[in-house]
Order: structure tokens, then sequence, then C-alpha cells
């Protein structure tokens, strides 16, 4: 509940400071310039359906972008960061490949994937998969060697070393790492969904929503606060995720669970 109250005064905040903005450029230029928060909950409500739709959709498109990065990702980090010898070898690649914007690629990734749903899910995953790969492998090159030594004395295979030692103490620093990554990963949403969607209806994704209705200013707004909560919905649900899976790091936190 106090978790809940901190994100509704928040939101108040940002939304009074919208207000204030929108007046002050108001009176400022002498005419309207952003619409007032009361005016793109109007619009809202007038395109509700197709609003709602374009969320479920880059909902969906985001979920499954993120769910495939950990699973590519975070294997191939923790091998990287556990194991010395293919350290050597993936470090370079890794931070070579890491720092190499998506949106540099779009020429090559329609050329590669053409415009359907596959070249929006790619770019996404490219944004999330490097930043759960780098802080898998941080997170793994500096797991107490006491930890390894006492659970390799028990003749634990190379398969129980990872289950029972690797994994929990890396989780949370990964998990931490995609929480911070959602607002990238919602960036490049925006991008291959404006980008990489021209021809698609308002309905197939709030970057498209957004697009599509440029010359609306309060009905664009309408989808910008969209995009902002389904940001925030990750943000809430990863941070959820990693009190349930990694209890152990909130044991005699206040209020941890």
């Amino acid at each position: 509940m106090r978790l809940a109250l901190a994100y509704f005064l928040g939101i108040v905040l940002i939304f009074g400071a919208w207000a204030l903005v929108s007046f002050s450029l108001a009176w400022a230029k002498g005419r309207p310039i952003l619409p007032y928060p009361w005016e793109a909950a109007v619009a809202a409500g007038e395109n509700i359906w197709t609003l709602l739709s374009a969320f479920g959709t880059s909902a969906l498109r985001f979920l499954v972008a993120l769910v495939i990065s950990f699973f590519l990702g975070l294997p191939l980090g923790l091998a990287a960061g556990f194991e010395a010898k293919l350290e050597q070898f993936l470090s370079p690649l890794i931070y070579l490949l890491y720092p190499m914007p998506p949106v540099a690629l779009l020429l090559f990734l329609y050329l590669a994937f053409g415009l359907g749903e596959v070249v929006r899910l790619v770019v996404v995953v490219m944004a999330l998969f490097f930043q759960v790969v780098v802080a898998a492998q941080g997170a793994a090159k500096f797991i107490a060697p006491t930890h390894v030594v006492a659970v390799r004395s028990t003749g634990a295979s190379r398969w129980q070393l990872y289950w029972h030692v690797v994994i929990p103490a890396t989780l949370p620093s990964v998990l931490t790492a995609a929480r911070v990554s959602v607002g990238l990963g919602i960036t490049m949403l925006y991008i291959a969904e404006t980008k990489l969607g021209i021809l698609l209806p308002p309905s197939q994704g709030l970057g498209r929503f957004i697009e599509y209705y440029t010359f609306r200013a309060d009905i664009a707004l309408a989808g910008v606060v969209a995009l902002a909560l389904l940001g925030l919905l990750f943000y809430v649900v990863l941070e959820v995720l990693e009190k349930r899976l990694c209890r152990w790091k909130y044991v005699g936190v206040k209020g941890g669970s």
C-alpha cells in the first residue's frame, strides 16, 4: 500500500507539473502549445478502445522481447563472467557490440527481416539483450570464491554449481539491471513501432498510435502517457519479481518481504 501510494503521489505531482507547464507556455506564447492533462484524458476516453489495443500490443511485444533477452542473455553473461577461458574470448566481443545502437542498424535489420513483427522484436531485444549480458557477466565475475569452494567440496556437478551458487548470486544484479533498462527498452520499442510500422493502423502499438495522431496533440499525448505507464508497469513487475525470487536479499531490510 505504501508503494502504491508513493506511485500515486508521483503521478499526481507529474500531472500537476504538466498542467503548470501547459499554463506557462500558453501564457508566454499567447496561444495553447501543450494540451492540459484533462484534455489528454478526454481524448484518451474518446479513443479508449484503440488506445487499449495499442497498449496491449506494445505490452505483449515488450514482454516477448524481455523474455527472449533473458533466455539468451543470462546464460551467455553467466558463462562469460564465471568461466575464465570463455571470458577471455567473449569479453572483447561483448564490449565491442554492446555500445552499438540498434537504431543505427535499422536499414540492415529491415533488409534482413522485412517490416513484419520480427524486426520490431529484434530491435527491442538488441537493446535489452546486452543489458542482461553485461549485468550477468559483471555479477558472475565477483562471486565469492569461498562459496564456490564450499559447494565443490560437497561433490556438486557443474550444473549444481550454477544452480545453487552462480544463479542465486547474480540474479539480483541482473534483475536490477533489467529494471534500469526498461526506459531504454521502451524508447527502442517506440522507435521500432514508428520507424518500422509506418503502414500499420494506430492500434498496432503505442508508438504507431502516437505517430498516427501527430497532428492531434491531445490524443498523441494520451499515447505518450500510456507509454510511460507501460514502462512503469514493467518496472514494478520486475521489482516485485526480484523481491519474490531474491528473498534473501531483503532479509532484515525494512520494507522487505
